[in-house]
């Protein structure tokens, strides 16, 4: 049963800004959530946000982002890394959730994000329930947001210890206790825990098994469904909203989907699960585990595929595992050398990350014997050349080209930090920390004479130069103007104490850049400090997003405009 709340929450009240935020709705629900009646659902949670910014001019909503059926454990989730794209990208500047569970129950992470990530991206973040806004100048040494963290976390990590065995023991009877149903199957309607056909989807199941036992390779069969219109199981369960994601509705076949099902011993009706294992209390982050330590039930459901087709597909698997493994002995003395720009080569048509191939050609009359060639290709041209028009990039042009784009990054760091340190100038910090110092000295001043003048008032009363009344009545006035200059005194050193100024020399984008200044080639280390991403259009046409832009831009703002003209 979801836990309820009794307490009335009220909103905590922040200074009115006149800024306009762009707003992300971040809504996450566990895999022990997901489905139950009785429960948070993924839609609550997104009206509760919406009402949250219904009214309120500040909030301009940018998007909502949904992580249905993901642990709270990690940040490894699919939506929030889309979110924390946007946010690096500056579409996002507040995050709101509807409380801090939702965003994560590890509260080491979880205070990461809160006390550096997002003060540094300069992301306000809101928690409804647990009335937390960043914006506040209270929130940051709230001792209470970390205790809720390390709450979250305590409570997930005693979660996990006492459902583990429950979720073994369902897996060992041969109950179903996946999110979804293997493509060719569903749920019963009567019991979630057992699978049926699905008459739509298991004939197709049966053709692929047809095709690959008449020799198709698995990338022939990939094209080949996409030729005949068949959804994905991605685009089928969007289709029939067993999931609601967008993202869902646009993934193709891929030639690793063709493979999985060509391997699965559930079409047999042998329920197979406990591929991978992930223990939360015990410490242990998931793992893929050896075939022997599956947990496989055999008889559990109807099969689609009989026993003798996937004998025969199996053997024609190993058959071209053994081709392929004899093939790399073949080539064994040739070392694969470094993917240096691995995760950040992105296909400029698609937005697919690119895939590194290696190509080999002999030559029987040439030392050395053999020649390697490593090319960037993009999985979805791959599987269908209809979907994405890109075709290949050479791994030699693209570091070449990469390489020079750094260099010219470096040269313009270099050139810049010269002209820095060659030119006398005033900071809006250092003009306002000289304003702020000559107003301390004249307020010392004034209360210096302020107080010099109170204690000469005894001696023109002593003298018969003033009345009783009159000395009593300056007295007073001459400790009222003493009380007031020592609070501006406090106010105005209390200011000057605050002032930080921003050194160039501290700019990350000049050190990072410049700590790259006497490297002879592109380095892993080098691509992976200084790119956000590389976009390939053509072997012509490549876009590179450094990181760091921000605050070169911050650093060039600051130039005498002559230098902005010559580094424009």
């Amino acid at each position: 049963m979801a836990r309820v709340s009794r307490v009335k929450k009220t909103e905590t009240p922040v200074a009115v800004s006149e800024r306009i935020y762009h707003a992300a709705l971040y809504v996450r629900l566990s895999v022990l959530d997901s489905g139950k009646k009785d429960s948070d659902t993924a839609q609550t949670q997104e009206s509760m946000l919406r009402r949250f910014i219904k009214g309120k001019p500040h909030f301009a909503l940018y998007s909502v982002y949904i992580d249905n059926g993901e642990t709270g454990v990690n940040f490894k989730r699919s939506e929030f890394e889309r979110l924390m794209g946007d946010v690096k990208a500056g579409h996002v500047d507040c995050i709101i959730v509807k409380d801090l569970s939702r965003f994560g129950r590890n509260y080491i992470e979880a205070g990461e994000y809160l006390e550096k990530v997002f003060p540094f991206l300069g992301v306000r973040f809101i928690a409804i329930n647990d009335e937390y806004d960043s914006l506040d100048p209270t929130a940051s040494a709230s001792l209470s947001l970390h205790l809720k963290n390390l709450v979250n976390d305590v409570y997930a990590r005693d979660i996990s210890a006492k459902i583990s065995p429950v979720l073994r023991g369902k897996q060992e009877r041969g109950e179903f206790i996946g999110a979804w149903a293997a493509y060719g199957y569903l749920k019963s309607p009567e019991n979630k825990h057992k699978l049926v056909i699905d008459p739509e989807t298991a004939p197709v199941v049966q053709e692929i098994y047809a095709w690959r036992k008449d020799g198709l390779s698995y990338a022939k069969i990939t094209r080949r469904l996409t030729e005949h219109g068949v959804p994905s199981p991605s685009q089928y369960r969007y289709q029939k909203k067993l999931v609601k994601q967008e993202r869902f509705a646009l993934v193709p076949w891929k030639i690793a989907t063709v493979k999985r099902i060509l391997e699965c011993e559930v079409y047999l009706g042998h329920m197979v699960q406990g591929r991978k294992r992930e223990s939360l209390f015990q410490g242990q982050k998931q793992a893929y585990l050896p075939k022997e330590e599956w947990i496989i039930v055999r008889d559990t459901h109807e099969a689609i595929v009989d026993q003798q087709t996937f004998d025969e597909v199996q053997q024609l698997n190993e058959q071209k595992n053994r081709e392929y493994r004899a093939k790399l002995e073949r080539f064994s003395e040739i070392e694969n050398t470094e993917n240096l720009l691995k995760s950040l080569v992105v296909c400029g048509d698609c937005g697919t990350k690119l895939t590194r191939y290696k190509t080999i050609h002999e030559n029987k009359k040439k030392t050395p014997r053999f020649h390697v060639c490593y090319t960037y290709i993009c999985p979805v041209h791959a599987a269908d050349p209809t979907a994405c028009t890109f075709l290949r990039i050479s791994e030699t042009d693209l570091i070449e080209a990469v390489y020079a784009a750094i260099q010219s990054r470096i040269a313009m760091a270099g050139d810049m930090g010269k002209l820095l340190k060659n030119i006398v100038r005033k900071s809006p910090v250092q003009e306002q920390r000289e304003q702020l110092e000559q107003q301390i000295r004249q307020t010392q001043e004034r209360l210096k004479k302020t107080i010099h003048h109170r204690e000469s008032l005894y001696d023109d009363y002593a003298d018969r130069l003033m009345s009783e009344h009159d000395y009593i009545y300056a007295q007073a006035r001459y400790k009222e103007q003493e009380t007031a200059l020592n609070q501006q005194l406090a106010e105005l050193n209390q200011t000057l104490a605050g002032l930080h100024e921003e050194k160039d020399e501290d700019n990350p984008w000049l050190n990072h850049f410049l700590s790259f200044g006497e490297q002879p080639k592109l380095t892993r280390e080098m691509a992976l400090t200084l790119i956000d991403k590389v976009v390939i259009y053509s072997e012509t046409a490549i876009h590179i997003d450094f990181r760091f832009e921000e605050e070169y831009r911050g650093l060039k703002s600051r130039l005498p405009m002559e230098m902005e003209a010559a580094h424009a």
